[in-house]
């Protein structure tokens, strides 16, 4: 058969990137676009030095534009249900050894729901005859292997491959590594010994895109567009910009397959973005930190969005980091101000992003929240998840990911209370969704207060203790807007 030019990309040094290397090369193939790291950790929604689960990265493309058909004994609706108690069932011991140590199995529990709702999923073991299926239907197919297996080792090491093609009774397989195969030619029975052999527990996994056919017209034109997002691409409908068989057409029109479908847009207008000016803290050869102001983003979320960011001013000021979040180390809400810290370097990237993982970066914030607390200090210890009723938004439930955050009263007036937080994890919206369902939610929080977008939200990342690249640890501080004393006033 025909092998297709797929893209490669070796797995990184930490040795846990093969799934994000293996989903940038099949990306980078069906949409045309070239994906930075630092954008695949995000979809993929990897951590350093944690291999990470595919079903987050499978429910987004699933309801984008492509056409997915996988196939897995591991019982999803059984892990949602019981938890640890059916992975002790369902993986051998080794197996579930190396996933508790080295990857994100425990944090994917609430992604599942969404998961099943949206993928094509076979509960079952998969075979090479499978494989064949999916490359005949012009599928690229991912395939997780025991690596040690592959490369004629003992022991358990989980591992993810591409297979791009067939010939002459052997795979054309791109393995990521280390030490990093392209277009590797890998014998049927030893991939399939790879996989666990007949009784395997393996992941086989077929991507190729949907057809036309009824498809949105916004989700098409993302398809042919990933540059542009699903808000901005229903603008341009409004706009009369996106024309199906020469006329207007709303986004949500189910399309047909012999359909013309034209969309009156210049990209090159993309790479038009305002300079930004942000203060600096402290700058070196390796890192900047800055005091971002409410109102600035951090980064672009991939997508049509031509306004200055923190990405912005420090891809104009990086060595060799590249992409739309050039040297984002973590971020800050829009509506947050406050020390935030960039790379200059790929090695300062990713030495500082491993100690937000690992939570030796410790931070400091300030906020103003409405009401008096209980406690003058105390420890909010409860679980966060995705909003399934609002999805732009998180929650306190049993089912979430686990989230501290300790708080101090500094001061109170017959309002309002100014705290000191510290977030011991770093779960999205921690700090807001945890003082919100207290009762006390932070002033000017438009999503769990009573603010209104546009307010300024009262929190400020105040401090940032962290170690540099030169093995020096050092404390930043950002100075307290002015507008938290008044208000306290």
């Amino acid at each position: 058969m025909t092998i297709p030019a797929v893209p490669f990309y070796s797995n990184r040094d930490d040795n846990m990137s093969c799934m994000v290397a293996a989903y940038r090369s099949i990306r980078e193939y069906f949409e045309g676009e070239k994906f930075s790291w630092e954008t695949m950790d995000e979809f993929t929604s990897y951590t350093p030095g944690k291999a990470v689960w595919t079903l987050t990265a499978l429910t987004k493309m699933a309801a984008g534009p492509y056409d997915i058909r996988t196939i897995e004994p591991f019982d999803y609706r059984k892990y949602a249900n019981q938890g640890r108690r059916y992975l002790e069932v369902a993986l051998p011991a080794e197996q579930l050894e190396w996933q508790l140590a080295h990857s994100n199995i425990l944090d994917i529990r609430q992604d599942i729901p969404a998961f099943l709702r949206t993928v094509k999923w076979e509960n079952r073991n998969a075979t090479t005859q499978d494989i064949d299926a999916m490359l005949t239907d012009g599928r690229l197919v991912f395939v997780t292997v025991n690596s040690k297996v592959l490369n004629a080792q003992d022991g358990y090491a989980a591992h993810a491959v591409v297979v791009i093609g067939r010939e002459q009774g052997s795979y054309i397989v791109h393995d990521p590594g280390l030490p990093p195969h392209e277009a590797r030619r890998v014998p049927r029975k030893l991939l399939l010994e790879a996989m666990g052999g007949e009784y395997n527990t393996a992941e086989v996994t077929g991507f190729k895109l949907k057809t036309k056919a009824r498809q949105r017209l916004d989700q098409y034109v993302v398809s042919q567009r990933p540059r542009l997002s699903r808000a901005f691409i229903q603008k341009l409908c409004d706009d009369g910009k996106i024309l199906v068989n020469g006329k207007p057409a709303k986004a949500g029109l189910k399309l047909k397959e012999n359909d013309d479908v034209t969309v009156d847009y210049d990209e090159a207008i993309l790479e038009t973005v305002p300079d930004i000016d942000l203060p600096v803290l402290y700058e070196d050869a390796d890192c900047i930190v800055m005091n971002k102001p409410a109102g600035v983003l951090t980064h672009v979320q991939g997508e049509f969005n031509p306004e200055a960011t923190v990405a912005s001013f420090l891809k104009k000021r990086g060595k060799d980091v590249v992409g739309e979040r050039a040297g984002i180390v973590h971020r800050l809400d829009r509506a947050t101000s406050g020390v935030i810290i960039g790379a200059r370097t790929q090695h300062a990237l990713s030495w500082l992003q491993q100690q937000f993982a690992r939570r030796t970066a410790k931070k400091t914030y300030i906020a103003v929240v409405q009401g008096h607390m209980k406690q003058p200090e105390a420890i909010i210890d409860m679980p966060i998840e995705r909003n399934p009723k609002a999805p732009a938004t998180h929650r306190v439930h049993a089912n979430g990911k686990h989230a501290i955050t300790g708080y101090k009263v500094l001061q109170q007036n017959d309002k309002y209370s100014l705290l000191e937080l510290h977030p011991e994890t770093g779960r999205t919206h921690q700090l807001r969704v945890h003082l919100a369902h207290i009762g006390n939610p932070i002033v000017g929080d438009p999503l769990y207060g009573k603010g209104k977008y546009g307010d300024r939200l009262y929190l400020h990342a105040y401090k940032l203790e962290i170690t540099l690249p030169d093995e020096q640890q050092r404390t930043f501080e950002a100075p307290l807007p002015p507008e938290f004393d008044e208000i306290m006033q």
